[in-house]
């Protein structure tokens, strides 16, 4: 008997707390400030799959309009670091790179300011672009083994 009044009274108390969604379970105060989860999610952009991102690639490399205002940059990283590239102009672009690897990314043509901390060096300059391009970054890390070596190396 005391087991079913539990379970009674345990299944009165959720009902209670599901159907009065106004008051919160904390203190018993109206929620209104209240800001859930789910709704960052509704307005955040839908993220592109690959198999998007290399469909819209390759229709920005293959459009031949001479109204299309848009090009595909190519962002190579050769330095030993990721990088982040954020690409400021009439639009803000930010485009994560890793180490030794390349991203493309569509960007409107005209002039923008590309900056970047890669490794323990700056980067930063200022370019106008008109037709699809690529842009190689280099940024090599040299320790005292590595100048070592070298100078061993060079002394045979």
């Amino acid at each position: 008997m005391n087991k079913s009044f539990f379970v009674l009274a345990v299944a009165c108390f959720l009902s209670s707390c599901a159907t009065n969604s106004s008051l919160s379970p904390i203190n018993g105060k109206a929620n209104k400030n209240v800001v859930l989860d789910t709704d960052y999610l509704k307005s955040m952009p839908r993220k592109l799959t690959i198999e998007d991102k290399a469909v819209n690639l390759l229709n920005q490399l293959f459009n031949t309009d001479d109204a299309n205002n848009r090009m595909v940059l190519v962002i190579s990283n050769d330095s030993d670091c990721d990088f982040t590239m954020d690409i400021l102009g009439n639009s803000h672009y930010t485009l994560p790179v890793a180490a030794r690897k390349s991203e493309s990314i569509i960007v409107e043509r005209g002039g923008y300011e590309m900056k970047s901390q890669v490794c323990q060096g700056q980067y930063k300059v200022y370019k106008t672009f008109s037709e699809n391009t690529q842009l190689s970054i280099k940024y090599s890390v040299v320790t005292t083994q590595d100048i070592a070596s070298t100078s061993v190396a060079t002394n045979q």
